[in-house]
């Protein structure tokens, strides 16, 4: 189903920003390298939301209090964002503090988009929607993973 998909990206994030986290100082080579599969993972992960997952969803509000799909879309691109900046200051080796201070940022932003995709949107998927809509939603979603073909 789809939230396993989805649950699975958060774990695989999860990883690589441990990963980051917890490599010994300096190492800028390693948290460039993690920092750029973070990057294409949540690239990947925002392509299945906004190709797979919203499109089923609708632009509206979800519910009661969960949000609607836009804040989810602004969520995702923070988060998207700041792992890809961070990829990209990883290699120079910053120095002045900065970039360990925007990845906790990072960290807390990835928390928050997790938290609101394991419970509002998963729960509107369920919800929401039919299980042939949900099973189409998967398929589409992991059709998306698949490498193409040259």
């Amino acid at each position: 189903m789809i939230a396993g998909i989805i649950e699975d990206d958060h774990d695989a994030g999860r990883e690589l920003l441990a990963a980051i986290g917890n490599a010994p100082q300096p190492a800028w080579e390693e948290r460039a390298g993690e920092m750029q599969a973070l990057a294409e993972r949540w690239r990947a992960h925002g392509a299945m939301l906004e190709q797979a997952v919203f499109p089923a969803l609708g632009t509206g509000a979800l519910g009661a209090g969960e949000g609607s799909v836009g804040e989810f879309r602004d969520l995702h691109r923070t988060v998207a964002g700041l792992a890809e900046d961070l990829a990209r200051r990883a290699p120079s080796g910053e120095t002045d503090g900065h970039w360990l201070t925007d990845f906790e940022r990072l960290k807390a932003a990835f928390d928050t988009q997790c938290e609101r995709e394991s419970g509002a949107l998963v729960r509107q998927i369920r919800e929401r929607l039919t299980p042939d809509a949900i099973g189409e939603m998967t398929r589409r979603a992991r059709a998306l993973r698949q490498p193409r073909a040259a």
